[in-house]
């Protein structure tokens, strides 16, 4: 990303699709602190001449959500709350109505309020796999 600005709350940036971007900031502490962060970032894009990225998401980890389109998904809607999370650069309200001028932000970070990450146990995995291809009529059609 070597139009992007350099932003010092920007750990890494990712390119998800053309004027998709994932932004590694640092992990949700409070709205205040977002609040911040997302300042910086709108005062870093709102004069720069490369502000042609649309949708710009913010979080945990940039590789993870850029390695394919379904965790771009998956992040960004679960991981968001349109009343809290969206942000824009220049953003303002017009006739009761929000908007901004440049690209639009999603804090799709984990907050302390979500439930935690479903891992999958191994050992479990194995034992359903072991059932499903034991009994006849949980066997996978061909």
């Amino acid at each position: 990303m070597g139009d992007f600005p350099n932003i010092s709350t920007v750990q890494k940036i990712k390119l998800i699709a053309p004027g998709i971007i994932a932004l590694g900031v640092p992990k949700y502490k409070n709205a205040i602190q977002t609040k911040s962060e997302v300042e910086a970032i709108s005062e870093g894009l709102k004069h720069n001449e490369t502000n042609g990225f649309p949708l710009l998401i913010l979080v945990d980890d940039a590789e993870f959500v850029s390695s394919n389109f379904n965790n771009f998904l998956w992040v960004t809607f679960t991981r968001s709350n349109p009343a809290n999370d969206i942000y824009g650069v220049d953003e303002f309200i017009e006739n009761k109505h929000w908007g901004c001028k440049g690209s639009l932000i999603i804090d799709a970070r984990i907050k302390p309020h979500h439930a935690p990450e479903l891992i999958v146990d191994k050992h479990v995995q194995d034992k359903v796999d072991e059932l499903f291809h034991s009994v006849a009529c949980l066997k996978p059609f061909a």
